[in-house]
């Protein structure tokens, strides 16, 4: 391990990526390499092709992989904190580039996303910047705490963050809702809307309090998705389209419906010196979680997608508690 700690320190000094109070030696190396993968990937867009098209999807996850198994070789006690395919970590960095916008992708190619800047308690989102540009890094995500052009965009607009609370998304769906009687002849799922939600998000027995809650019925990867609500002991529905519910959006709704009633759980965290330790306590909808993945580090590179535990920088983690506090999210310090 001696022979290359100066390597992983000064990459460590580069990206700005600091050792927990009590944090290991080991999990503090382990984040360093995630954001080299995730710094070296981004670099792998601009590689120059003989035919002067943008590199294709391949392209970049070889990167990521051929760079991490060239670390592990050096770094040997690290190899237990990544997956034995290290192809899931090389998705998982792809998955959060592309959904949080960092790159466009067309026709199995990708090239960089314009620059895009944004700024939230003085921490400056970065977007589509130039190699030579040296940022600070939380995870995989750049940032900087002074930019030379102002911040033109809202992190809202920049990471597709609704712009209403989720109570509020809530009320105008139910606001709108047409009810019918709902006739049932597959297994139908409620969502569960008491805690504990350790567990199953879903169960066979409905709400019964009179509250608007979330049904679904039909097969894996295949649901149809209902507002439901008792009224004289029937069960009245109405039907969601799907554009609304698909690739787990539906959670901005079971969050809404939760949030409606105050009983969406808060996640907590723990201060470290310079680094916070989340700890999620319901799934977040795509849009709120792919940017906490942009700028954090998973507790565990080991068992992805780590959706529940994630390690920040102190200063970013605060900058996104304030993006995201407005729309209905809460925070507690454990």
């Amino acid at each position: 391990m001696n022979q290359y700690n100066r390597l992983l320190g000064r990459i460590a000094d580069e990206f700005h990526v600091f050792q927990g109070k009590t944090e290991t030696e080991v999990d503090w190396k382990s984040r360093i390499i995630y954001s080299l993968l995730g710094r070296m990937g981004y670099a792998s867009l601009w590689d120059i092709r003989e035919d002067l098209q943008p590199v294709s999807v391949v392209h970049f996850k070889n990167r990521i992989e051929s760079i991490l198994e060239s670390y592990l070789e050096m770094y040997p006690e690290l190899r237990l904190f990544y997956p034995d395919d290290i192809s899931e970590l090389s998705n998982e960095i792809y998955n959060i580039f592309l959904c949080t916008g960092q790159m466009y992708h067309t026709s199995y190619r990708i090239t960089p996303a314009i620059k895009a800047v944004s700024e939230k308690a003085g921490i400056y989102f970065l977007r589509g910047i130039p190699l030579d540009r040296k940022p600070y890094i939380s995870g995989i995500g750049n940032y900087s705490f002074s930019e030379d052009e102002p911040a033109v965009i809202q992190p809202a607009d920049m990471f597709q963050l609704p712009q209403t609370t989720l109570a509020e998304q809530w009320e105008y769906l139910v606001y709108h809702a047409k009810w019918y009687p709902l006739e049932v002849e597959n297994e139908i799922e409620f969502l569960r809307t008491k805690p504990p939600f350790t567990y199953n998000y879903w169960i066979e027995k409905p709400d019964i309090s009179g509250m608007v809650s979330l049904a679904r019925i039909g097969l894996p990867g295949n649901k149809t998705y209902f507002l439901y609500k008792i009224e004289a002991e029937r069960i009245l529905g109405s039907q969601l389209p799907q554009w609304m519910v698909s690739a787990n959006y539906y959670g901005t709704l079971s969050n809404g419906c939760l949030a409606s009633v105050e009983r969406l759980p808060a996640s907590t965290y723990h201060v470290d010196g310079k680094i916070v330790q989340l700890r999620i306590h319901y799934l977040l909808p795509p849009a709120e979680l792919n940017l906490i993945k942009l700028y954090s580090w998973p507790e565990s590179c080991a068992d992805l997608p780590d959706d529940f535990s994630r390690i920040f920088d102190y200063q970013v983690f605060f900058a996104i508690k304030s993006i995201l506090e407005p729309i209905g999210y809460t925070f507690v310090e454990e």
